[in-house]
C-alpha cells in the first residue's frame, strides 16, 4: 500500500517543540486552492533503475489520492519490491497570480489530471562524485596517507585477509585536526585512488526540520553505499551532525546519533545469504573531536582516530613542493626551505593561499613592467611572457596571509629590535643564548646532550624594560608571540581557568617555535598555602603540569615578568620549569645615555643637547622614566612655542625636575636580598 507523509501539520507544529505522546489542539483553517501544473520530485538516493514516463504516471496516481501536496513533502511508494523515497522540491502553479508573495507561508497545491510529475537527481547535500585528487598532489601527510590507505584498502579490497582470522575489517576512520590541514583533501584522495563509490555527506546540510527525515536520509545513504560497494561514506564536519547527547543536544541530534550508531553497527556484519562482508568504510572529519558523541568514538565504530596536525617545517617544505610542482616558478629547494622555516603556524590551506597571492603578485608585476614599457599585452600574450613566481612574490604573499594556528591569539607585537633597548647587554645576551641559540645552532646542543631552557623569569623594579625585552626577543628570533596577562586567565566558572591555561599551551605547541609571555606572573603563580584549594592553586597546578608534564614542551619558551618575585611559588622557580632567573636592574649611566640617544634620534633636538650630562642628571630613574623625560621635554618646548623647531637642553633639564623617581633605595635593597636569599648571581 503506497503511503505519503503529510507535512502541512509538521509545518504547523514545527515551533511547538512537542515530544512523542504529547497532545495539541489544532484549528481547521481555510486556504485557497492552487492548482499544480508541474511537480518536481527529488530522489533522496540514486535509483538503480531507469526512470520513464510509466513511473511518472504511477507516482501521479498516488499523489492524486492525497489530493493536496506542498513543498518539502516526503513521498514514499513501493517500486521493484522496495520502498522508494522522494521529496517534493518545487511546484509550478497553473495560475502564478494565485501565489502569495510571503515566502514563509506554506501553500498547499491541488492535483488535477493535467498535472505533470517530473523526477530530478538528489541535491548537493550528498555528493557522489570526487574530483581528481591523487596522493602525489598532497604534501606533508605521508605518514597519515600510509595509515589511511592501508586501513581503507584492507576493508574495500581485501577484507577476507582479516576475516579469515576471525576479525572484522575496520569500519570507520576519524580524521581530526585544525581547519585547513588537509582532512577533506586526504579523504578525497583515498576515494579517488581506490576507485570506490563515494558519498560525501555534509553534516550541517543533512539536517532537516521534518521529523524523521534526516534519519531516513542517512538510512538511504548507507543503503546506496551497500548496494554499490566497494564504497566510502565521507562525513564532513561530523561534529555538527553528531554532537554529544549529554550536553544539551536537541532531540533531532539525539535521533541522528542513535541512527548513525545503528547503521555503523550494521556495517560488515556477516550475512548468511551473501556469505561476504560489505565493502564499506566510513570516514569522518572534524576539527572538534571532543564535541562528538563518545559512543561513536569507541572501537567497532570509528576504530582509528588519525590526527592531521599543523605541519612542521619539513612538512611545510613538502607542501610547498606539491603546490608549486605544476606552477611556473624560479624557486629552488633552498628558497622553499627558507619560506617553510619562516612560515610558523601556517597550515596547508594557508600555504595554498600564499601561493595564490604570490601568483597574483607575479601577474601584477608583469603587467606593470609591460605598462612601463608602453606595451599592452593580451591574455594570450601573457602566457608567452616569462610569468614565474619568484621568492619576492612568495614573501609578499606571506605578508598578506595570517597563519591559521595564530588567528585567535596573534597580537600585533611592535617590531622591537635589540637596538631599541638601551643598555642591559648582559640580560640581552642571556636571552639570546636561551632562545636564539637552540634554533640557530641545534647541533651544538645535541653534541653536548643538553636541552634549551624551558622558562625564563625577568624580575626587577617597574619600568626597566622587562616587557620590551620579551617583545624584542620574539622579533629578533622570528618566533610567534603569545602574550598572557595573569588576571585574564581567571574565570568564575569551575574548571574554565585551568582550561584556559591548557588552551594557551596547546596553541603555542601548534604554532611552535613560539614564546608564551606571562606579564605580571605574580598574579597567576602566587605561593600556595592553606587547606582549601583556590582557583589560583588549581591554575598554578595546571601551569606546572604544562611545563614539565607528560606531553613534552618542544620549541616553546616561557618568558615571565614580575616585580614581586618573593611571592612566587617555589615549585615554579626550580630548574626544569624556570631555568633562568634574570634580574633586570635600573639602567646605569651608560644605559641611560643609550636610551637618550635612541629617543633623541627620533626627535628634532638642538645641537646643545648633551646626552652624557642628561645621563648623569637622571641617576636613579628607570628606563620608562628616562623615556618620559624626553616626552616631557618635547611638551615643555611646545608650551613655550607651539611652532618650536627643536628641543633645547634647558627643556630636558626642566623635564628632569618634573619627573619623580619611583625606584627607592629600599626597593633596590629588597631585590638584592631576594637575589642573595635565592643564591642568584647578579647579571
Amino acid at each position: 500500500m503506497p503511503s505519503i507523509d503529510i507535512s502541512v501539520s509538521q509545518h504547523i507544529l514545527d515551533t511547538a517543540s512537542l515530544l512523542e505522546g504529547s497532545t495539541a489542539t489544532l484549528s481547521l483553517v481555510s486556504v485557497p486552492a492552487v492548482h499544480a501544473a508541474i511537480i518536481n520530485l527529488v530522489w533522496l538516493h540514486t535509483p538503480e533503475f531507469h526512470i520513464d514516463e510509466a513511473l511518472s504516471i504511477y507516482v501521479k496516481e498516488i499523489l492524486l489520492e492525497t489530493e493536496y501536496v506542498c513543498s518539502g513533502q516526503m513521498v514514499r511508494f513501493q517500486y521493484y519490491g522496495k520502498e522508494r523515497l522522494c521529496m517534493v522540491d518545487q511546484i509550478t502553479p497553473i495560475d502564478p497570480i494565485q501565489i502569495n508573495s510571503d515566502p514563509h507561508q506554506i501553500i498547499p497545491f491541488r492535483l488535477v489530471r493535467s498535472t505533470r510529475v517530473r523526477f530530478e537527481q538528489a541535491k548537493s547535500t550528498v555528493e557522489t562524485r570526487v574530483g581528481k585528487v591523487e596522493y602525489s598532489t598532497i604534501g606533508g601527510l605521508g605518514e597519515q596517507i600510509s595509515t589511511v590507505r592501508s586501513l581503507v584498502e584492507l576493508t574495500l579490497c581485501n577484507p577476507e585477509h582479516i576475516s579469515c582470522l576471525g576479525f572484522r575489517p575496520p569500519r570507520g576512520i576519524l580524521l581530526f585536526g585544525p581547519p585547513g590541514t588537509g582532512k577533506t583533501l586526504l579523504a578525497r584522495a583515498v576515494a579517488y585512488e581506490t576507485s570506490a563509490h563515494v558519498i560525501t555527506v555534509n553534516g550541517s546540510e543533512i539536517m532537516s526540520r521534518f521529523h524523521g527525515e534526516a534519519e531516513t536520509r542517512l538510512h538511504h545513504i548507507f543503503q546506496e553505499a551497500n548496494e554499490k560497494s566497494p564504497s566510502i561514506i565521507f562525513l564532513d564536519e561530523i561534529d555538527a551532525l553528531c554532537p554529544k547527547r549529554d550536553e544539551g543536544a536537541t532531540e533531532v541530534h539525539q535521533r541522528i546519533v542513535a541512527a548513525l550508531l545503528t547503521l555503523m553497527d550494521g556495517i560488515n556484519t556477516y550475512s548468511s545469504k551473501t556469505t561476504q562482508h560489505h565493502r564499506l568504510v566510513v570516514i569522518g572529519a572534524t576539527n572538534r573531536p571532543n564535541a562528538i558523541d563518545d559512543a561513536l568514538r569507541r572501537p567497532g565504530r570509528f576504530d582509528h582516530e588519525i590526527e592531521i596536525g599543523i605541519p612542521s617545517e619539513i612538512h611545510r617544505f613538502e607542501i610547498l613542493q606539491a603546490l608549486l610542482k605544476k606552477v611556473p616558478n624560479s624557486l629552488n629547494d633552498m628558497d622553499l626551505r627558507t619560506i617553510s622555516a619562516n612560515a610558523h603556524g601556517y597550515v596547508g590551506a594557508d600555504l595554498a593561499a600564499i601561493c595564490r597571492e604570490a601568483g597574483l603578485k607575479a601577474i601584477q608585476r608583469i603587467e606593470a613592467e609591460s605598462l612601463n614599457a608602453g606595451v599592452v599585452q593580451t591574455d594570450d600574450e601573457m602566457h608567452l611572457l616569462d610569468l614565474q613566481i619568484t621568492l619576492e612574490d612568495m614573501r609578499l604573499g606571506m605578508s598578506m596571509v595570517q597563519p591559521s594556528a595564530m588567528r585567535e591569539v596573534t597580537l600585533e607585537v611592535p617590531k622591537v629590535k635589540w637596538t631599541d633597548i638601551g643598555g642591559q647587554e648582559d640580560v640581552k645576551q642571556r636571552l639570546r643564548e636561551a632562545v636564539e641559540w637552540p634554533l640557530k645552532h641545534p647541533e651544538a646542543f645535541l653534541k653536548f646532550n643538553i636541552s634549551p631552557p624551558k622558562g625564563i623569569l625577568l624580575y626587577g623594579p617597574p619600568g626597566c624594560s622587562k616587557t620590551l625585552m620579551a617583545k624584542a626577543l620574539a622579533t629578533e628570533a622570528g618566533l610567534n608571540f603569545l602574550a598572557v596577562k595573569g588576571p585574564e586567565l581567571f574565570s568564575k566558572w569551575v574548571g574554565e581557568s585551568e582550561k584556559a591555561v591548557q588552551e594557551i599551551f596547546r596553541k603555542a605547541r601548534a604554532a611552535s617555535p613560539s614564546i608564551i609571555f606571562f606579564d605580571e606572573i605574580d598574579a597567576l603563580a602566587v605561593r600556595r598555602g592553606g587547606d582549601d584549594a583556590s582557583v589560583a592553586d588549581r591554575v598554578l597546578s595546571q601551569l606546572l603540569n604544562e611545563l614539565d608534564g607528560i606531553e613534552p614542551l618542544i620549541n616553546v619558551t616561557i618568558v615571565a615578568a614580575t616585580n614581586r618575585p618573593d611571592i612566587l611559588d617555589t615549585a615554579l622557580l626550580r630548574p626544569g620549569r624556570i631555568d633562568s632567573i634574570l634580574y633586570v636592574s635600573p639602567p646605569d649611566a651608560d644605559s641611560r645615555e643609550q636610551i637618550f640617544r635612541i629617543q633623541t634620534n627620533r626627535m628634532a633636538c638642538s645641537d646643545d643637547v648633551d646626552l652624557k650630562k642628561l645621563a648623569e642628571l637622571t641617576e636613579g630613574l628607570s628606563g620608562a622614566e628616562t623615556m618620559a623625560v624626553c616626552q616631557e621635554a618635547a611638551l615643555h618646548a611646545m608650551e613655550e612655542d607651539l611652532h618650536a623647531l627643536c628641543v633645547f637642553q634647558r627643556h630636558f633639564i626642566d623635564a628632569i625636575k618634573r619627573i619623580t623617581p619611583r625606584i627607592t633605595p629600599r626597593m633596590l635593597e629588597f631585590y638584592d636580598n631576594f637575589r642573595q636569599r635565592c643564591g642568584l648571581r647578579s647579571v
